[in-house]
Parts: structure tokens; C-alpha cells; sequence
């Protein structure tokens, strides 16, 4: 040990350094064990004063400088225990941690530095017996007396038996340790050479050949130790350690490790540790579970945070997975299906569609598929597991081109200008709602939910659920969605004029745009129309109002989309344009270019805005800039116009002519082709599980379904 320039006082200046005391120091070294036990703070205070690892500390100087009274410790120096074995003391030849090897601490709140030293690498001379101090007088500095002893030295110093006074608290040797080496006897010759191969921790000016040592005669060991600063018990600590047999070690660790053992989890209110958990991905929940019984109790009843990561996931439950609230299992199963999508590992099912009809429209749950035909006037209705043809529901007198349902309520609309309302299950018309003159083009169903205004409030938006109709006749028509469960059954009415029941569920008409009303969008109370007028209209649908007319387009409106986050509206366009309007003032706030010719197509999910068109290409945007992110398109792209799309956050699924694509949402790279060599594509759709593409093949219309809810689950 040594000290460090610019540092008053070290471990290394305050002690002696042979932990071999003279056989007549006994007062000195008692004067020793009672200035350790007066002048060492104890561990509360202690504590509280040492940094760890904080090496480059340096006390004040000038807060030192004020201090008067001398204080000196007791010897504190080790020796490696090079003579043990390391086979029967594993620890022996441990380097001391980087931690230990230097810091700081306080005495009678006064700062030190600690410093391991290698002496065995310092020098080879006999050592000398140092003692350090803080004085005033000497400026805290150093003192030391070298090998040779004083020319004062008393006449009866040669006598190592004789009783020596008590040295004073200073810089000054004891005269008997500095004789010459004629001094000592034989026997302490031996001594001094045991001591220097002892491989014992020694602490203290403890000697070999006493019965107990001096320093311990009013404080034991254990006291000693435990009036140490927090620091240097760790440092003693270890250095036992180096000294233990390996039995020893082993029943130490033993007996350690189970002290320490605690689980921090456990012990939390099970509120707390679901927090906790919450902070953990589905990955490192799943490897948590597996720890001990009692985590993985924990873990499988953590509703809350399984219904936590369904929804970071957007994970898209069905009725069924959500009636039975198992949220695990739900995060298990659509987590599989998610890595299926991303290894195009699926089932293929192939069914016969509408001959060679164009297919109009699609829709799918769990159980069934609902599609229309253009030119067969019928509704075909599928059981998707099996493909077997459940019921085909006729009626209409012309092709239908608007299809939606919910839950057992089926709506169509036709070329015979009629809106018609179907019981699924049973495979019926019940309702006829009239008051169209041309096609019906497109409807919307629409459930009253909770709808956040610009203010921050929440309203139940629209008050009940209704049916929105636009057709060629320039119109648009509200109607009262009819309960299936509770309208009685009604005489369904031929009759074009005078139809009192269309009447009673009609709501409002809406008669402001000047050519065929091409697609809507609703949000709430808000109803957003594109038309071949060229403009888009926000209507009121509480009030059955124009809240704005939107006039910017060039050419026909095909298609609109609406952005309630930001409170805009979308709409694309023949001119190849898409724009982006406030919902609230009717500005036009962005017009996105690039496209070629008509964009058809528009889909929006999240911070997503992907446009299609008939130049082959998709888009994908920032709706919030305008700015585009990524083109889908080259030689591994489409072929032809963009017929149909779908996308979330994750992945986008399109068709053209020649096949059906999968496409990185958020990099726009193509993934995989899933569907090849078919002639041309109508309809395309997807949800957690499956995706169902309309194609024609060999001039016959089929329904290529693809379950991605296979492999791993079933």
C-alpha cells in the first residue's frame, strides 16, 4: 500500500508496516486498540460518507488544514498468500476487484484514501515500520525514521525485555523497532521470517507467538470489525476469503445464496407486478412464465396485460376469441399467425364463384363468405372452413354492386335501384327500401359508437344505426337500419310509388351533388361523398346538412377516405391527384402528386395512407405531411391497374392482372406473391387469419382462400 501525492492522509501513511509488534510495545499496542475504537466512525456514519468507485475524489485540502488534533490508526496491511495451494484455496491467487483496490472513507469525519499496493513488487528491502499523523505543525505531512536507529537511542535499549514507556502519539518510531538488525535475537529472526510467509489475513498489530494479541484485550475481533467503515470490511472480507479452503468456500456460498435468494416479483401487490409485467414483450413474458410455478401463476392470470399487448399488437380478435376473454390465447394465437403472414406459410382452399361474373363485392367473418356477382343477381354465401355453399340469396333484378353486413343483417344494393335488407341465417329477404331512380353505386352500415369531439369530450355518434346509399341518381339516402329481432314481418312491397315502408325508414335525402355519387366514407356523425362532379361534400349526419363542398378536382371523385386523428378528409381522383382537406374549415391542406392517371383506390389506417391506381402503382404517404414514403412498383410490381387493395400497419395485399402481391407496409418492399398466373383479379381482402382473393381462371371466377391460422395452432 502507498499513498498518493496531493492526498493528506492514506491507509498506507497510517499504518505500521509489520504486523509484527516488538515483544515490549504491549502499551503501545493497548494504545493502539483504544485509539481504533475511539477514533473509527462507526458504520451508520460511516456509510454515509463513502462513494463507491469514486477514484478520483481528493479530499479539500483546505477543510483538512483546519483541523488540529493528530489522529493515527492501527496497522492494516495484507500479504499475498502465496503459500497456499490453489487447488485446496481456490481463491488465492483472486486478484483484488478494481472497486476495492482504491477509495475513500472518514475518520472522525476527516477523509482517507485507501490504495492497494503490491509490496512484493515494490521492493525486496526490509520494510519498515511507519506511522502517519495529522499534525499542524508538520503541515500533515509525512515523518518516517529510517532502518537506522537514532544516535540518542537509550543504554538499555538492547535489552528487548525491559519495560519501554508508552511512545507518544507522534511521527516517531518506537525506539526498539528501529535498532539495527544486531539488535534483534535469533528467535525474532525466525519470527520475522514466519511473518512474512504467514498466508493468515492479518489486521492489526497481532503477533505469533503471543497467547492473544493486545489490540484485542478490550474489543474483540467481531467489534473491531464491525466498527470498520463499510469499505474496508469488504476489503478485509475478501481478503479472508483468499485465505478459506474450498470447503469452507463452498458452505459460505451455500449458505449465501440462500440468504440472498429473494423474488422482488413476488413480493410486489399483485397491482405493482402487473405493471411491472407490462413493461415486458410477449417474447420475455412467455420466458418469464417459465421460471418457477409461481411466475407462471402470475403471469397466465395477468389479464390486464395480455389485453395490454393484444393492443400495442392491433391484434384484430374475433367475436368469438372475444367472448371468451382468454387474452393469452388470444396474444398466442394471433402472434403465430402474425410470423405465418411473414413465412407465407398457409392452407389453400379454392371455391367456384359466380361463373364468369365479375365478382363486386367481398366479405368474410369466421364462418362465412358473402360475395355478389355483377350480372347473376345473386349473393352467394360460403362456409369459409369448407368452401361448401351454404344458401344463395335471389331477389334482386339486376347485378349488385354494394354489399355489407353486420352481425345477421345483410344490405345490398342493385341496378334494379333498390336497397334490400337480408336475414343471413335464414336466407331471406325482409326489407325493400325504395326511393332511388338509378343504381345504387355504394352504401355504408353505420353502428352508433363512441366518438371523441374536437373538444375532448366523447358522444355516442350516430344516436342509432343507419344505412347510407349513394346511387347514380346524384342522391344520397339515410335510412333506419331495421332490427331483424324486433321489426315485425312485413309484406315485402312491389310497388314503386307510394311505398310507405321505404318511407318510414328513410331519414334524409341528400341532394346537392350534381352526377353519380361514386363512394363514401363516414366517421361518426360526419358523412364524406366523392363524385363524378368533381367535389366532395361533408355532410352533418345528425342534421342531414352540407357542412362543406370541396371543390379542387379536375375530374371525376372515385374514391374518399377520412382521417378523424387529424380531423381530414381524403379524397382520389381521375386527375391523378389525391388531396388531403380539413374536416373543420374546408381548406385544401395537401395535394399529393405522382400518380399518372386515375387513382381508384384509397386506403388509410394509423399514421398509413396508401393510394392505388391505374398506372400500376401503389403509394404510400404520410397523411400528415403529404409527403410520400415509399412507390410499390417495378419489375417486381404490377403489371396492370390496380383493381383492389387492403392494408394495415404491417403488410399491404393488392391485385392486378397476372396475380396478388404482399407488400412491407413500412418499407415497401414486395414480400411475397401470393397469388400467380391468374388472368385478372376483382376483389381482394384479409383479416388476422385469412386472406380471400376473387380471380379469374380459365375464364371461370374463383375464390382462392389462404389460412394463415394453420400451422402452429391446428
Amino acid at each position: 500500500m502507498r499513498s498518493t501525492p496531493g492526498v493528506p492522509l492514506t491507509i498506507a501513511e497510517l499504518q505500521l508496516s509489520s504486523p509484527l509488534p516488538s515483544p515490549s510495545r504491549q502499551s503501545v499496542l493497548n494504545n493502539h486498540a483504544h485509539t481504533l475504537s475511539n477514533i473509527i466512525n462507526n458504520k451508520s456514519s460511516s456509510s454515509s460518507s463513502l462513494a463507491t468507485n469514486s477514484y478520483n475524489s481528493t479530499p479539500d485540502l483546505a477543510s483538512i488544514s483546519t483541523l488540529s488534533k493528530s489522529v493515527m490508526l492501527p496497522p492494516l496491511q495484507f500479504e499475498q498468500p502465496n503459500s497456499l495451494h490453489p487447488d485446496l484455496y481456490p481463491l488465492t491467487t483472486a486478484n483484488t476487484p478494481n472497486a476495492m483496490k482504491k477509495f475513500t472513507f472518514l475518520v472522525d469525519g476527516r477523509p482517507c484514501l485507501f490504495e492497494e499496493v503490491n509490496t512484493s513488487t515494490v521492493t525486496n528491502t526490509p520494510r519498515k515500520r511507519s506511522a502517519s499523523i495529522w499534525d499542524d505543525d508538520r503541515s500533515f505531512k509525512r515523518t518516517e525514521l529510517d532502518n537506522e536507529a537514532p544516535d540518542n537511542l537509550p543504554t538499555n535499549a538492547s535489552s528487548p525485555n525491559d519495560n519501554m514507556p508508552d511512545s507518544p502519539n507522534s511521527a516517531l518510531p518506537s525506539p526498539v523497532s528501529d535498532l539495527d538488525e544486531s539488535f534483534y535475537s535469533v528467535e525474532e529472526d525466525e519470527d520475522m521470517m514466519i511473518e512474512q510467509q504467514i498466508t493468515a489475513t492479518e489486521l492489526t498489530t497481532t503477533t505469533a507467538t503471543t497467547t492473544a494479541t493486545a489490540a484485542m484485550d478490550t474489543d474483540s475481533l467481531i467489534d473491531t470489525f464491525d466498527m470498520l467503515p463499510d469499505n474496508i470490511q469488504t476489503y478485509f472480507m475478501f481478503q479472508l476469503l483468499k485465505r478459506s479452503p474450498r470447503h469452507a468456500l463452498r458452505l459460505a456460498n451455500a449458505t449465501i445464496m440462500q440468504v440472498l435468494k429473494s423474488d422482488i416479483l413476488l413480493k410486489l401487490p399483485p397491482k405493482l407486478a402487473t405493471i411491472v409485467l407490462s413493461y415486458l414483450d410477449v417474447r420475455s413474458l412467455c420466458r418469464a412464465a417459465s421460471v418457477n410455478k409461481m411466475w407462471y401463476t402470475l403471469i397466465e392470470n395477468a389479464s390486464t396485460v395480455w389485453e395490454l399487448k393484444m393492443r400495442h399488437a392491433d391484434f384484430k380478435p374475433s367475436t368469438k376469441e372475444l367472448m371468451e376473454a382468454d387474452f393469452k390465447k388470444i396474444v398466442k394465437r394471433h402472434t403465430i399467425m402474425r410470423r405465418n403472414w411473414k413465412l407465407n406459410r398457409h392452407d389453400k382452399l379454392i371455391l367456384q364463384g359466380h361463373e364468369e361474373d365479375l365478382v363486386t363485392c367481398l366479405q368474410f367473418d369466421d364462418e362465412k363468405i358473402i360475395t355478389t356477382g355483377s350480372d347473376d343477381h345473386s349473393i352467394n354465401v360460403y362456409d369459409i372452413k369448407t368452401g361448401e355453399s351454404i344458401t344463395k340469396l335471389t331477389g334482386h333484378d339486376g347485378g349488385v354492386w354494394a354489399l355489407q353486413y353486420v352481425g345477421n343483417t345483410l344490405v345490398t344494393g342493385s341496378i334494379d335501384r333498390t336497397v334490400r335488407v337480408w336475414d343471413i341465417k335464414e336466407g331471406r329477404c325482409r326489407y325493400i327500401l325504395r326511393g332511388h331512380s338509378s343504381t345504387v353505386r355504394c352504401l355504408k352500415i353505420v353502428m352508433p359508437e363512441m366518438i371523441v369531439q374536437p373538444d375532448g369530450s366523447s358522444r355516442l355518434e350516430p344516436s342509432e344505426p343507419i344505412i347510407i346509399s349513394g346511387s347514380r341518381d346524384t342522391t344520397i339516402r339515410v335510412w333506419k337500419l331495421p332490427n331483424l329481432e324486433t321489426e315485425d314481418d312485413m309484406p315485402l312491397s312491389t310497388c314503386v310509388e307510394d311505398d310507405m315502408i321505404s318511407e318510414g325508414f328513410l331519414k334524409y335525402k341528400l341532394a346537392e351533388h350534381d352526377h353519380s355519387v361514386r363512394d363514401l366514407a363516414v366517421h361518426g356523425n360526419i358523412l364524406v361523398s366523392g363524385s363524378y362532379d368533381n367535389s366532395v361534400i361533408v355532410w352533418d349526419l345528425e342534421t342531414g346538412t352540407n357542412v362543406h363542398t370541396l371543390k379542387g378536382h379536375t375530374m371525376k371523385v372515385y374514391c374518399v377516405s377520412i382521417d378523424p386523428k387529424r380531423r381530414h378528409c381524403i379524397s382520389g381522383s381521375l386527375d391523378a391527384s389525391v388531396r388531403i382537406w380539413g374536416l373543420d374549415d374546408g381548406e385544401c391542406k395537401f395535394v399529393l402528386q405522382g400518380h399518372s392517371i386515375l387513382v381508384g383506390l384509397l386506403g388509410l389506417v394509423d399514421d398509413c395512407l396508401v393510394s392505388a391506381a391505374a398506372d400500376t402503382t401503389l403509394r404510400i404517404w404520410d397523411p400528415s405531411n403529404g409527403d410520400r414514403l415509399h412507390i410499390l412498383a417495378g419489375s417486381s410490381g404490377h403489371q396492370g391497374p390496380i383493381t383492389s387493395f387492403q392494408h394495415d400497419r404491417h403488410k399491404i395485399i393488392s391485385g392486378s392482372e397476372g396475380g396478388v402481391k404482399m407488400w412491407d407496409t413500412q418499407t415497401g418492399k414486395l414480400l411475397h406473391d401470393l397469388v400467380e398466373g391468374a388472368a385478372s383479379i376483382w376483389r381482394v381482402s384479409f383479416d388476422e387469419r385469412r386472406c380471400i382473393a376473387a380471380v379469374k381462371n380459365d375464364n371461370k371466377t374463383q375464390l382462392v382462400v389462404l389460412d394463415y391460422g394453420v400451422y402452429g395452432l391446428e
